[in-house]
């Protein structure tokens, strides 16, 4: 299963970027570094100053249209498979590197995955944190 965010800088819907969670360190990197300036692989360039909102993108990730409204059966497909546990995981790891970009700024070209090896050397991974991220491979 692919993970992704949705970058929020507008009110409206063409305001609104998905990005993959491979990304996520990027986007949360500029969110708190307001001046900053940075570029996706799929092409969007954005400043950090007009970052609203970072949030997941459910309809990405369960493979729904991006319109679809998610109802309670969704939600608990989300729940029982696990994914909503993981996609906190993850984000809070995104949160993480992105802290470290300013010591470590080559973590802002590599994938969220190899970003995290990184954390490693400077923050002790929980084992249950290891246990989902074991389980529930990033793509």
């Amino acid at each position: 299963m692919k993970y992704y965010i949705k970058v929020i800088t507008g009110f409206r819907e063409d305001q609104e970027t998905t990005i993959p969670m491979q990304e996520a360190h990027k986007a949360y990197y500029l969110f708190k570094h307001p001046e900053e300036r940075g570029v996706f692989e799929c092409g969007v360039a954005l400043i950090g100053r007009n970052i609203q909102e970072i949030k997941p993108d459910w309809n990405a990730t369960m493979g729904y249209k991006p319109t679809y409204e998610l109802t309670g059966d969704d939600w608990t497909e989300i729940k029982n498979k696990g994914v909503e546990d993981l996609m906190k995981i993850l984000i809070q790891k995104a949160k993480d590197v992105a802290e470290l970009v300013t010591e470590k700024p080559e973590l802002m070209k590599e994938k969220l995955e190899i970003a995290m090896n990184s954390l490693g050397e400077n923050k002790q991974i929980s084992s249950e944190v290891k246990t989902l991220s074991d389980k529930y491979k990033i793509s």
